[in-house]
C-alpha cells in the first residue's frame, strides 16, 4: 500500500495545521457548550458533525502522521473512512435542518440516498486497491456534498432563507475539501501558500455551517427574535400584516415553483369562558404554551403566527405527499387538546382542556385569492369543533368540510388536483372570482370576528 504520508510536513506547515486544528477545535468547544445549554437533538447533531470535519480536516493534511510516524498505517485507514463519513453525517444533519421529510419528497430521497452511498461506500473503498482507496473516498465525498449544495439552493426556491446560508457553507467546503483530499493523494505536499489558502477556506466553511446550525436551532427554541415589531407579544409568532405578507409572497413563488402546500389555521373556542377561570394572566400561558407546541409539530422553517387573539396560521410552503396534510394535522390536533397546567386567579395550579379546531386548506401550485384562503381555512377549523379528531380539511368535490382522517387525499398532488369540479376555480374548485376576489354570485368573505394582532 502506497504510503499516503510519505512527504514530510515542515515545520511552518505543522504551525499551519496545529493552528487550524486548535481553530476548529474551539468551534467544536462553542457547540458543545451550546449542547450543555440547549440539551437538544439538533444541538447534538451539531457537536457530532463539527466533530467529525475537524477529525476529516487534521487527518487528511497529515499532522497526526507527522506528530505519531509510527500509526501511518492505521491512520492510512482511517484517513480512506473518515472524509464519507463525515459527509453522509453532513447530509443527514442536512435533511434534518431543512425538514425534507416535510416539504419534498425528491430533497428527502436524494439525502437519503447519498447518506446512504456514504455510510455504505466509506468502508467498500477500503476493498478497492490501495492507489484508488482515496480517490474512490474523495469521489464519496465531494459528490455527497455537491448533492447537499444543489438541495440547499432548492429549498431556498421553496422559501427557506436560511437555507442560502447552508449553501454558501457548502460553496466553501467544495474547494477546502478538495484541497485536503489533493494533501493526501499527491506524493509531493502542496505548496506553502496553497496549505494556507486550504485551511482559511476549511476554517470559514466550518464556522459558517456552525453559524446555520445554531441559528435554526435557535429559531427552533423560540427565542425572543430582535425585530418584535413582526411579532406577537404574547407568543412571539408572527402577528397578523407579517403572516399575511408571507401568505402572499409564497403565492408567488408558488407560480414559479409550481409546488403544493398547505395553510393550517387553529382556532381556540369559548376563551372568555377560560378567561374567567384563570384570568388574563392565565390565557397568556395557554397562548404561549398553544404556540410552543404549533412550532414543535410544524418546524421552524413553516411560518406560523397569530392571526387574532385566539387564531393561530401556519404556512405550510411546500408537501411532499398530499397525506401529510393528514398527518400533520392529526398530530396538532392531538396535541393542542392535551391539557394545560396554568395558574388560577387564585394563583392556584390548575388543568385546563383547550376546546380547539384545527382547519387546513391544500394550496395548490395555481394562484389563490389570499383572502379566500384565510376565509376558508378559518371556516375549516370552526365545522372540525363537531368533529370527532377536531381536525377538517375542504373536500375537493363536495367543496364541504370533511374529517382529515376521512379525506381522500390520494397517491399524489396531482390526484388531488383532479378531483376538483370541472366548475371550480383555479387550484382548489372555489367559485369564480370578479375583480378584487369577491365570489361571482356572493359576498366577501367575512372579516375575522375578532381584531388580528
Amino acid at each position: 500500500m502506497r504510503d499516503t504520508f510519505a512527504a514530510t510536513m515542515t515545520p511552518a506547515e505543522m504551525m499551519l495545521w496545529s493552528a487550524e486544528a486548535g481553530a476548529l477545535g474551539l468551534v467544536v468547544g462553542l457547540a458543545l457548550g451550546e449542547l450543555v445549554w440547549s440539551r437538544t437533538r439538533a444541538a447534538v447533531q451539531a457537536v457530532a458533525y463539527l466533530f467529525f470535519c475537524w477529525l476529516a480536516v487534521m487527518l487528511l493534511s497529515g499532522l497526526p502522521a507527522a506528530i505519531w510516524p509510527f500509526a501511518r498505517p492505521q491512520l492510512v485507514l482511517v484517513q480512506v473512512v473518515v472524509g464519507p463519513l463525515c459527509a453522509a453525517m453532513g447530509s443527514y444533519g442536512a435533511s434534518e435542518w431543512l425538514s425534507a421529510h416535510q416539504r419534498d419528497h425528491l430533497m428527502r430521497v436524494c439525502l437519503l440516498t447519498v447518506t446512504g452511498l456514504c455510510l455504505i461506500g466509506g468502508p467498500l473503498c477500503l476493498l478497492a486497491p490501495a492507489e484508488w482507496r482515496l480517490p474512490a473516498s474523495a469521489l464519496l465525498a465531494v459528490g455527497n456534498l455537491s448533492v447537499v449544495l444543489w438541495l440547499s439552493v432548492r429549498a431556498t426556491q421553496l422559501g427557506d432563507k436560511q437555507a442560502w446560508g447552508l449553501a454558501l457553507g457548502c460553496l466553501l467546503t467544495l474547494p477546502a475539501q478538495m484541497g485536503l483530499y489533493g494533501l493526501a493523494i499527491t506524493d509531493t505536499r502542496l505548496s506553502f501558500a496553497m496549505q494556507a489558502a486550504v485551511a482559511s477556506v476549511g476554517l470559514l466553511s466550518v464556522v459558517v455551517t456552525a453559524i446555520m446550525l445554531w441559528l435554526r436551532n435557535q429559531h427552533t427554541r423560540q427565542l425572543v427574535q430582535r425585530d418584535n415589531s413582526l411579532r406577537d407579544p404574547v407568543t412571539q409568532l408572527y402577528s397578523s400584516v407579517p403572516m399575511v405578507q408571507k401568505i402572499i409572497d409564497a403565492q408567488g413563488r408558488r407560480l414559479r415553483t409550481r409546488r403544493d402546500g398547505a395553510l393550517m389555521a387553529i382556532l381556540l373556542f369559548e376563551p372568555d369562558r377560560l378567561q374567567a377561570q384563570v384570568g388574563p394572566a392565565g390565557m397568556q400561558e395557554i397562548y404561549i404554551e398553544l404556540a410552543l407546541r404549533i412550532q414543535r409539530h410544524t418546524g421552524a422553517v413553516n411560518p406560523a403566527g397569530r392571526y387574532y387573539d385566539c387564531c393561530f396560521l401556519v404556512l405550510i410552503e411546500t408537501m411532499h405527499s398530499p397525506r401529510w396534510i393528514r398527518t400533520l394535522s392529526l398530530r396538532v390536533a392531538s396535541s393542542l387538546r392535551r391539557p394545560v397546567a396554568v395558574h388560577s386567579l387564585s394563583h392556584q395550579e390548575i388543568t385546563v382542556t383547550p376546546d380547539i379546531g384545527v382547519g387546513i386548506v391544500h394550496m395548490a401550485a395555481t394562484g389563490k385569492d389570499v383572502d379566500q384562503l384565510l376565509h376558508e381555512v378559518q371556516s375549516m377549523a370552526e365545522a372540525a369543533r363537531s368533529m370527532r379528531s377536531r381536525a377538517a380539511m375542504l373536500d375537493p368535490e363536495t367543496r364541504k368540510a370533511v374529517a382529515v382522517e376521512h379525506a381522500d387525499l390520494g397517491s399524489s398532488w396531482r390526484a388531488l388536483r383532479d378531483a376538483v369540479p370541472h366548475g371550480g376555480s383555479r387550484g382548489h374548485g372555489s367559485p369564480h372570482k370578479t375583480k378584487g376576489g369577491i365570489p361571482k354570485g356572493g359576498t366577501k368573505p367575512p372579516r375575522p370576528r375578532h381584531t388580528p394582532t
